[in-house]
């Protein structure tokens, strides 16, 4: 069998949570099925004057066709034409980010990551009525969709006339984590600003991850640590970078000063801040999974998150659990975990047990087989 992956989100040089998954699939998809060809197709103009690899080493063959991004989503949904079946042959397509490029394979598997968009409006702008009514049509087309928790499935089930047997659940995996010398984080640390110990958020800034909620709740905290937001702006709410930087200008000054906006960080960066972190703060709102969750345990980080949606799911019991919508919960959290020794060397033993739970090799396997079930029609 030839096995198709959508590996665009995964060239993003600002990679969010999807270019991360679409990434470690094609990194762990080809030995999960080792009798089969396992092809990343992207688009790629530039490969026109060189040709490039983006994923050596990763056992999956690559396919470049020679269209500007720009050019080809706009015009290729419109016509519905080039279809990918043009471009690249398939048995079965993993559509890693909601819709697959235009086809008419009845071998798709949609990867659908969470339903903000319905759960929360406000956060999905981009997705406007003709999205919509295409991904309906895609729900009702495609051979499986996979979900990454229970808690995304059962929102899927909820919203949308899908068959539970067509839709399945697959946890992502974890990275290692390993510690960056001190000079590294001390460098991060330095070209941040950080003066003190400090709570990390990582993520994209946008709505739903209730970064107003966490630097209300960062006011009310009495506390000398500081506040690291490491994330850029999201292209579809680019606005709310600037909302949320006057929400801490209107901080008094004693708070306001020890706020820092690291934007989006690097790998390497981000590593190093997770390092040096006394705890990860994710209070959000709504997920479909929760990567960061599972970077604060690999890195040994104290993790506060929320009780919405899938993240006590991913969490467990290795995590200090909050109402999102409560800011003075979200401040007596991160008041406990700051001021509690035993209670951070706690979570620190249980995130390390947790995160062991979650591996790509797991969730490649998964995935082989739904995709194998696929390409057999």
């Amino acid at each position: 069998m030839r096995i198709a992956i959508d590996a665009r989100p995964a060239l993003d040089p600002r990679r969010t949570g999807v270019g991360h998954y679409a990434r470690r699939l094609i990194e762990h998809l080809p030995a999960a099925m080792p009798e089969d060809e396992v092809v990343a197709w992207y688009l790629h103009a530039k490969g026109l004057f060189s040709r490039r690899r983006f994923f050596e080493g990763t056992g999956a063959m690559e396919h470049a066709s020679r269209f500007p991004a720009r050019v080809f989503q706009p015009v290729s949904w419109r016509l519905g034409a080039p279809r990918l079946e043009w471009l690249v042959k398939f048995d079965a397509l993993l559509a890693t980010n909601f819709l697959p490029p235009p086809t008419k394979s009845s071998g798709v598997v949609l990867v659908v990551h969470d339903l903000a968009y319905e759960v929360m409006p406000e956060t999905a702008p981009h997705h406007d009525a003709r999205w919509r009514r295409r991904f309906d049509a895609w729900l009702r087309r495609s051979a499986a969709v996979i979900v990454p928790s229970e808690s995304a499935r059962a929102d899927l089930l909820d919203r949308h006339e899908v068959d539970e047997d067509h839709v399945h659940a697959i946890a992502h995996g974890a990275e290692s984590f390993e510690a960056p010398p001190a000079e590294e984080v001390q460098a991060a640390r330095e070209r941040v600003g950080i003066g003190a110990r400090y709570v990390l958020f990582v993520g994209g800034i946008e709505p739903r991850k209730n970064l107003h909620g966490l630097v209300e709740a960062f006011r009310r905290v009495d506390t000398d640590a500081w506040l690291v937001v490491a994330g850029g702006r999201t292209n579809w709410i680019p606005g709310e970078t600037g909302r949320l930087e006057t929400a801490v200008a209107r901080l008094p000054e004693a708070v306001r000063r020890r706020v820092r906006f690291a934007g989006y960080v690097s790998e390497d960066d981000k590593r190093a801040l997770l390092a040096g972190a006394e705890v990860l703060a994710y209070p959000s709102r709504y997920e479909g999974f929760g990567f960061p969750v599972l970077e604060g345990f690999a890195a040994g980080v104290p993790v506060l998150t929320s009780t919405a949606s899938s993240l006590p799911e991913v969490a467990g019991d290795a995590a200090l659990l909050v109402d999102p919508t409560d800011p003075e919960a979200i401040a007596e959290g991160l008041e406990r975990l700051l001021g509690d020794d035993a209670l951070r060397s706690g979570l620190r033993a249980a995130g390390h047990k947790r995160v062991r739970s979650f591996t790509w090799e797991r969730s490649a396997t998964a995935t082989a087989e739904v995709l194998r079930a696929a390409a057999r029609g």
